[in-house]
């Protein structure tokens, strides 16, 4: 997940305002946050492993079936 430069400065700022047991607190939650995302990850890639070889449906005839 990239992060452009702007959004760093924004949360180095936020982040740089707390104090410091609120910091462990933040990067507490934010590696619990990634270990999560992680996870899904993994399992969405199992998925796509699993299912590889079955067959798909073309984007334009799923949007043309939704009416999009």
């Amino acid at each position: 997940m990239a992060v452009d430069v702007k959004e760093r400065k924004r949360l180095y700022r936020l982040v740089s305002r707390l104090h410091r047991e609120d910091v462990e607190k933040v990067t507490s939650y934010a590696a619990f946050l990634m270990s999560i995302q992680d996870k899904e990850d993994r399992e969405d890639m199992r998925i796509i492993e699993e299912r590889a070889d079955e067959p798909t449906v073309p984007w334009e005839v799923v949007k043309r079936e939704l009416g999009l």
